[in-house]
């Protein structure tokens, strides 16, 4: 069997990015830090942010050609979100560790952290380009329309600026807002024009209290796509739990990149392109990988207690291909010619291994 030596990569190599040891930038409502080309340049498709927000810290009003899909690390945020159409259909949620949102291109969204300590959360985004600071604001447009211009369209006073809220620099980026209503309901009644006309499809999905879609003694997988969370069209993810050993599966996918944020533990991340190229990289807590599409990757924990991954995908629907079903429709004969091994040795591979394969048996070479 002929095989391309493969060479263990430094820490921050192609398919992997050390974010754990990024500083965040500070601002009077919160941290923020991102990845994107210029800082990750092994994923040109897809970019993320990670932003923690204070108790009533404020991701300011904004929208953005991409789609945002986002997962809640911790803590306990609000946001708003604003459609198009002609009665402006709006939706608010209350969103806990586990939470996902999804928000179309250029739909107008706010996030505040709610009591008692704010709130973390990870968003991803399909364009690896992608700058969060760089996007239109409601802030930064209206300091910049003339003032006859903006009281015609809003109507009220001329604006008075709130010097609290300049530090570093973003208007409208990450602010320090009042304490927030103690409860949606609360926040519902407190708006300008109650009710807030129903969205046709949530934004909000709890993928913390869905059954997981795969789960064997390696760990769990526990995804939401466009069959389950309808308004992710765009985007989906998942989250990985890996007992310590455990292994996801070897596999691709034939439509989309998957990009890669490790919770917790160490995980061991291989990833094998075209030409050859066969990397693989350990991930701490806080970094993040990637796999391009039609790369073949796998990704285990190798620490001591169990570790979680979040996945997000630039497509609503997952594609996922793995060696196992290859193993499963080949004959033993022919696998064994294609591979260079003997057919005994093709006949001992096991194609009843799950997507999330358990740990090696400690006699097992």
């Amino acid at each position: 069997m002929v095989l391309l030596k493969t060479v263990p990569t430094a820490y921050g190599a192609t398919f992997s990015q050390a974010w754990s040891t990024v500083p965040g930038q500070n601002f009077s409502g919160g941290t923020f830090k991102y990845s994107n080309i210029t800082s990750f340049p092994g994923a040109p498709a897809m970019s993320a942010t990670l932003i923690n927000l204070t108790v009533g810290g404020i991701r300011g009003i904004h929208w953005h050609d991409e789609a945002e899909w986002a997962y809640v690390l911790s803590g306990t945020c609000r946001s708003v979100v604003m459609e198009e159409g002609r009665t402006h259909p709006a939706e608010t949620w209350d969103y806990g560790e586990g939470d996902i949102w999804y928000f179309r291109p250029n739909e107008g969204h706010m996030v505040q952290g709610l009591a008692p300590s704010g709130c973390s959360y990870l968003a991803g985004y399909n364009n690896g380009s992608f700058s969060d600071p760089d996007s239109p604001s409601m802030a930064a447009w209206l300091d910049r329309l003339p003032v006859n211009i903006r009281m015609q369209g809003l109507g009220g006073p001329r604006l008075q600026q709130n010097s609290t809220n300049s530090a570093n620099s973003v208007a409208g980026f990450i602010t320090q807002g009042p304490m927030p209503a103690p409860s949606l309901e609360a926040f519902r009644a407190s708006v300008r024009k109650p009710a807030q006309p129903a969205v046709t499809l949530t934004h909000r999905y709890q993928l913390s209290q869905q059954a997981p879609k795969s789960a064997s003694e390696g760990g769990s997988i526990t995804a939401a796509d466009k069959e389950n969370f309808p308004i992710s069209e765009a985007m989906l993810g998942a989250l990985i739990v890996l007992r310590p050993g455990g292994m996801r599966q070897l596999h691709w996918h034939t439509n989309e990149d998957e990009w890669q944020y490790v919770i917790n533990g160490t995980i061991l991340a291989g990833v094998f392109t075209a030409g050859g190229h066969h990397e693989e990289n350990t991930l701490y807590a806080g970094d993040a990988g990637y796999a391009p599409m039609s790369s073949a990757h796998w990704f285990k924990n190798v620490g001591s207690t169990d570790s979680y991954v979040v996945l997000i995908f630039n497509a609503g629907q997952l594609t996922n291909l793995e060696a196992t079903a290859l193993v499963a429709n080949m004959p033993a004969e022919v696998l064994a010619a294609d591979l260079g091994i003997t057919a005994e040795s093709a006949r001992a591979l096991n194609p009843d291994i799950p997507s999330v394969a358990p740990p090696l048996n400690n006699t097992t070479s």
